[in-house]
């Protein structure tokens, strides 16, 4: 019988503890506990997708008429648009750094949102050594072979 009291005071005890205050602030989770590494867009959360040739054809990912194809659609695409931009590299392999810029280019495709409606996304891209950034179109309602386009390379 005095286990039982000691086990029925320990739940009491736990119980009163957990509900001591109905105003405290859960534990916060934010990008200052990622890894160092992580860029400030905390973008490198994302793992890269594999990249591993370039394109042959100098408008691929330059044009909105061309863009890279990384489908994903609403569920996936944003994701995919991250993972595609980390697995890009410079020239000589350097880290890029990129910032979405707008939204461009409606066209129409069952994977819309308005209207049958989807949108391009447009980055602006970066390295260590480039003096303007390149603008990048990404289209992430259509799927298609990933590749880098002329003047980047791929992560492997």
């Amino acid at each position: 019988m005095g286990q039982s009291k000691w086990l029925l005071w320990g739940v009491v005890g736990l119980l009163a503890a957990g509900c001591g205050s109905s105003r405290k602030t859960p534990p916060l989770y934010s990008t200052a506990s990622l890894p160092s590494g992580a860029n400030e867009t905390a973008s490198t959360t994302v793992l890269p997708f594999v990249v591993r040739e370039v394109s042959d054809d100098e408008t691929y990912g330059y044009t909105p008429q061309n863009p890279v194809r990384v489908g994903g659609g609403r569920s996936a695409g944003m994701r995919n648009q991250l993972r595609y931009l980390n697995a890009l590299k410079g020239p000589q392999v350097q880290a890029v750094t990129y910032e979405r810029q707008a939204s461009c280019c409606p066209f129409k495709t069952r994977r819309g949102v308005v209207d049958n409606t989807a949108l391009i996304d447009v980055y602006a891209v970066s390295w260590t050594g480039k003096a303007t950034p390149v603008t990048l179109y990404i289209n992430m309602y259509r799927g298609g072979k990933l590749l880098a386009p002329q003047g980047f390379t791929g992560a492997r």
